[in-house]
This record gives structure tokens, C-alpha cells and sequence, in this order.
């Protein structure tokens, strides 16, 4: 898709959105949603923005931003697709929601302007039997699959022995992650 094409359609779907949410109106508001392309994690930049644990629950907050230089869309749950320490790849289970420490929230569907943000929180578990690791980088995919997008974090883990790492994700949510 040439850039002038795709640039007609992010202003086309702009002001079909801005028209439905100056007007009140569901129905033009949400057609210009369901407009609006899914993010790529190519068009999106991430890091660590926030961290909380307790009982032997660490997490860490993950923003994202979008850097695509158009609107987009963010649905559900990142697909955490690896997690990595200083001595490289883990092995690792991801279940989507319940990580303690962290806002819980139902999925829905996240409209992010250019340089908007959204968040997800990775969490984790420290009560199992030594060693325990620092993760340092997590990797996810959006939930249109393909590319993944690295960050950097700093989040303890154990796992049951001869198990993979059990991690949990939330769903991506409006804003900025913090731990406040």
C-alpha cells in the first residue's frame, strides 16, 4: 500500500472517529474503530515504566507507544512470545490474566493515536525452590501476530524444578503502567 493511500485511510478513519465521538453517536464511533488497522509490534515502541511485587508475586509494567505515525488499535492480551536473562533464552508457560499486583481488567479493544500509549503487566512467581533468575528482556506480539517488539525489564523468577518459568499477562490497557 503506497504512503499516500495509507495516509488517506488514517485520515479518513480519524475523522470518522472524531465526527462519532464529537456527536455522541455509538454507531459512527464504532465503525470507525472497526476501521482502524490492528498495531503491529513494528509500529510500536515498549519499555518498562513501573514494577510492584508481594507475596513472592513480582511484576512489571510494560508501555507501549505508538510509533507508526498513524491510528491503531490494540485488542486482549499480548502474546508474550520469549523472556530472556543475561545468560539468554528461558523456557516459559504464559496464562492470560491474574497477575497479582497489578490492575485487573477485562479485555477490550484500545484506539492508540500516534505517540499514544497503552500497557500490560507481566508477572511472576519467587516462592518456588532456588535459583532464582532476573528476566531482562520480554518479548510480545500484538494480538495481529508477526513481528514482535523487545523490552527491557527487571523481573525475578523462579519456576518449579525441571519447569518452564510460569508467567502471567494482563490484558493491554489505556495509558501509562505504573505501579501507583
Amino acid at each position: 500500500m503506497s504512503i499516500t493511500s495509507r495516509l488517506w485511510r488514517s485520515a479518513a478513519a480519524c475523522s470518522l472517529l472524531a465526527a462519532g465521538l464529537l456527536a455522541g453517536g455509538g454507531s459512527t464511533a464504532e465503525a470507525a474503530t472497526l476501521a482502524l488497522p490492528v498495531c503491529s509490534a513494528s509500529g510500536l515502541s515498549a519499555k518498562a515504566t513501573g514494577a510492584g511485587a508481594g507475596m513472592s508475586q513480582p511484576a512489571v509494567y510494560i508501555t507501549v507507544t505508538n510509533t507508526s505515525g498513524r491510528p491503531c488499535t490494540l485488542d486482549g492480551y499480548p502474546a508474550i512470545t520469549r523472556a530472556s536473562t543475561t545468560q539468554g533464552r528461558q523456557s516459559i508457560t504464559v496464562r492470560k490474566g491474574g497477575v497479582m499486583n497489578a490492575p485487573q481488567s477485562q479485555p477490550k479493544r484500545i484506539v492508540l493515536a500516534p505517540r499514544g500509549h497503552a500497557w500490560f503487566a507481566v508477572g511472576a512467581a519467587t516462592a518456588y525452590d532456588p535459583p532464582i533468575v532476573t528476566l531482562t528482556r520480554i518479548a510480545f506480539a500484538t494480538s495481529s501476530g508477526g513481528p514482535v517488539t523487545t523490552a527491557r525489564v527487571v523481573l525475578e523468577a523462579s519456576a518449579p524444578s525441571g519447569k518452564p518459568f510460569p508467567l502471567g499477562v494482563t490484558p493491554f490497557m489505556a495509558g501509562i503502567g505504573t505501579s501507583q
